[in-house]
Formats: C-alpha cells, structure tokens, sequence
C-alpha cells in the first residue's frame, strides 16, 4: 500500500505539474508540432548552445548588438502541410532596448500595421509571408509563417504566447 501511496504522491506532485507547463508556458501555433529542438545564440562575448548571433544572422546582428542583444531562442513549428512558423525571441538588456529595436526600421520595416494585442508589436504581409514584431518585457519576438493565407494561425499564437504565465518573467 505505501508504494502506491508514494507513487501516486509522485505522479501528482511531479509529474502532473510538468504537463501543465508544457502546454502553457510554450504555447504551440494550431494545427502546427515543433520542428526539432530549440536553437540558442548569444553575443559574440557569450557564445551560447548553438553559437552566437552572427551563426545565426550573419551581419545582420550588428544591429541587434546596437540595442543591447543578449541571446536569442529561435524554434520553428510545421503543419502537415510543411509550412512553416518561425518563434524568434532576442533578448535585450532592457525594455527601453526592446522597445528602440521594435522602432528601428533596419528590423521591423516602416509600414508595420499594429495588431489588437496588449504589448507594441507590428504586423506585415508581404506575400506570400506574414510576420509580426511584438515586444515582450526586455524581449523582442518575431514570428514570421512563410504561407500570408495562416495569418490569423499566427495572430493567433501571438496572442496565446502572452496568455503564458511565464511572459514577462524572462
């Protein structure tokens, strides 16, 4: 009896805590399953899991270093329809920073229309590609679908991803 009783402890003190938080703390897009694991890059002085900003981008991180980079988690979602979803989150070392790179049109192009969402984000559609721009705490996240017909699929995440309990603790 004690064994079950232990187990049972286990299953509900453990376990059942870990399942929760897969599915609220990574909110996945609909319809799409993560393509492999998650990728990570830091600054040139931090090199991360995967190396840092420049194997990722290139030259293009310079102007990611300009507004305070830290390191970045890049994830990408499939549907069995092999499009794709792409979950970009730079990390910056502050909100201000966060806020000036989302500004900055060498990263999110002028003409950027804002969504009905609780944090300053642009949305663009240049097909056949959907992105959005949002700034979350000291963060700026991208994501970008590469089929403009799952547009409301990625305003939908977005939206789900700041329904995470998690979103502005990082």
């Amino acid at each position: 009896m004690r064994i079950y009783l232990r187990w049972g402890i286990y299953l509900l003190c453990v376990l059942l805590p870990i399942f929760r938080m897969s599915g609220a703390e990574n909110p996945l897009p609909k319809g799409f399953v993560p393509s492999g694991s998650g990728e990570f890059y830091g600054a040139p002085e931090q090199k991360l899991a995967n190396g840092t900003i420049f194997n990722y981008m290139d030259g293009g991180g310079v102007v990611y270093l300009e507004h305070g980079f830290q390191k970045l988690v890049h994830r990408e979602f499939s549907n069995p329809n092999k499009r794709i979803i792409t979950f970009d989150r730079f990390t910056m070392g502050t909100a201000a920073q966060a806020m000036a790179a989302l500004a900055d049109e060498r990263i999110a192009p002028a003409g950027g229309s804002p969504l009905p969402l609780s944090v300053p984000n642009k949305a663009y559609r240049f097909p056949p590609d959907y992105f959005i721009y949002m700034v979350l705490d000291k963060s700026l996240v991208y994501l970008h679908v590469d089929d403009d017909n799952l547009a409301e699929t990625l305003d939908r995440f977005a939206a789900d991803i700041l329904k995470s309990p998690d979103e502005g603790k990082k």
